[in-house]
């Protein structure tokens, strides 16, 4: 059903579902409308709403208005295009709320058992749960540059972590999509793709506003004595001399808060990338407090130098989830108290998979991953598979599930979609925008990821329910059925020559050479975020 229809159509048809006309002509004064449901045309309308015509209007007027009426009547009964563009304010506002290392399992409806993620699940209760979202990469920055570029990590800019990689002028971001369709844009949180000092600054691709982080370093600090707003920063004196007074998730999230309540009568987009339960493992004691004393622990002191450990890992690992948790319910309590929630789409998701190496047994004491292997760094499944949650009342379904294959690179053209506006040509994604509303939605040949490290390239594809594997330029290839064996327990490559045949030559196409930047500028070290 309405299969033949492009998605900008059924975009046009949810947002008018239910919606009838009917005119009668009471007397040569007299229009009567009766509309049920929502009013096509973007307004609010009562459901019998009488419209007088002034003595003075001629009959001609009165007949242009009843031929514009009758129009609308046969474009919806034709499924004919209404674009959104012609209703102002009629597009949706848009948040994307990011977590940093969350794992795919580390919330309720995904399946954790330990954590408490009410707010989350009743996300997933309003909205759509996706269960095969592929983040951009198994790391934070590239990871985040196919998010705004719409590009895997075998073309976009940003192919690995360290401040020496950022966006270049002439690199399109969501935002800048997004602003040119008439949205304010605002991000909160980590940025990771350039600095104030080079031409990935966020305010030079689209964001009329950033507070947060700009390096990745300095967002690895939950005390630091500054952030970051637009140009000037932001300083937290309480925090310095290593006291712990004013918590940076708190502070960012306050300004997202901010930044919606001032925007709350124009369409716009609010990217929150928060840092949370990124390493280091601390957290205030309020949210530490439903979890002390129910487990045996031991202290984890942070490897690093200048970094904060944990005497209580689990508990201060399960605040940091309850807090980000906490702060999605605030900003849905907010959307709702400004009666933007029905027309906002708001989606929620991680960057990668949870933290391994030294943090590893915290990861797997909450079972982070459920049946998926590895964690972030690697392109198992676990380091990759991240959840996807959207919510839009009236639009998504309502508790609904969504086995849909799609990637970071596509949010780019759903975003421009969903705004009504064109994506750049030359992208990887696809928009998913089909398979929220309950369209048609294309599907994917296949999903690509590449990392390099040093001279060595590691690659992954997904195609179909066949995943592959290559951890170095000239190793052997990894092969999985997902369909089968979802843990990538059973390496069944050598039983299947033919795919490995075509998956090796699709590596090879889907890289291309990345930018040679050059060597980092300045100090990024603990003492220039904490003292």
């Amino acid at each position: 059903m309405n299969h033949h229809l492009s998605s900008r159509q059924r975009l046009a048809r949810v947002a008018g579902t239910g919606a009838r006309t009917f005119l009668s002509a009471a007397t040569s004064e007299r229009l009567t409308i009766l509309l049920v449901s929502r009013a096509t045309f973007g307004v609010d309308v009562a459901a019998d709403r009488n419209v007088r015509a002034p003595a003075a209007v001629s009959g001609c007027v009165r007949w242009r208005v009843v031929l514009t009426c009758a129009l609308a009547i046969i474009s919806v009964l034709l499924g004919q295009s209404i674009s959104l563009s012609a209703a102002p304010g009629r597009q949706p506002n848009i948040v994307f709320i990011l977590a940093d290392d969350l794992g795919y399992a580390e919330v309720g409806c995904y399946g954790q058992k330990k954590i408490l993620t009410p707010n989350l699940d009743q996300l997933a209760t309003e909205g759509m749960r996706f269960t095969q979202c592929y983040s951009g990469s198994h790391v934070c920055a590239p990871s985040r540059s196919t998010l705004m570029t719409g590009l895997h990590t075998g073309h976009t800019p940003v192919r690995a972590n360290g401040g020496d990689r950022y966006l270049y002028d002439e690199d399109v971001a969501v935002a800048e999509v997004l602003k040119k369709a008439g949205y304010a844009t605002g991000g909160f949180g980590k940025w990771g793709l350039g600095t104030e000092e080079d031409s990935g600054f966020p305010l030079k691709h689209g964001f009329d506003e950033w507070f947060g982080f700009y390096h990745q370093v300095h967002a690895h600090f939950y005390y630091p004595y500054y952030l970051w707003h637009n140009h000037t920063k932001f300083l937290l004196p309480e925090n310095e001399g290593h006291k712990r007074a004013r918590y940076s998730h708190d502070e960012i999230h306050k300004q997202a808060l901010h930044f919606i309540s001032d925007h709350k009568d124009r369409r716009f987009f609010c990217y929150i990338p928060y840092t949370l339960p990124h390493v280091e493992l601390v957290v205030p004691e309020d949210s530490m407090k439903p979890y002390q004393g129910k487990w045996e622990e031991k202290p984890l002191p942070d490897p690093r130098a200048g970094y904060i450990g944990a005497e209580q890992p689990y508990a201060a690992h399960a605040g940091m989830v309850s807090r980000l948790d906490r702060s999605v319910g605030e900003i849905m309590a907010l959307l709702k108290k400004l009666d933007l929630d029905r027309n906002t789409v708001v989606f929620f998701s991680s960057d990668n998979g949870p933290q391994g190496n030294q943090w590893q047994g915290v990861a797997d004491f909450f079972n982070a991953n459920g049946p998926l292997r590895g964690y972030k760094g690697e392109f198992y499944e676990g380091g990759i598979r991240v959840p996807l949650i959207a919510r839009w009342p009236g639009k998504i379904k309502s508790s609904s599930t969504n086995n849909h294959v799609c990637a970071f690179w596509d949010f780019l053209p759903a975003f421009a979609e969903l705004a009504d506006t064109d994506a750049p040509k030359t992208i990887d994604g696809l928009s998913f925008v089909p398979a929220l509303i309950g369209g048609e939605q294309k599907e994917h040949d296949f999903l690509y990821w590449e990392m390099r490290g040093g001279k060595n390239l590691s690659q992954a594809v997904r195609m179909g329910n066949w995943k592959a594997i290559r951890h170095k330029s000239d190793g052997p290839m990894e092969l999985y059925d997902l369909e089968t064996d979802l843990g990538e327990k059973t390496n069944v490559a050598a039983n299947h020559g033919d795919k490995i045949e075509k998956i090796t030559k699709l590596m090879a196409t889907e890289h291309a050479d990345e930018r040679a930047y050059p060597p980092e500028k300045g100090s990024h070290k603990p003492k220039d975020y904490v003292r």
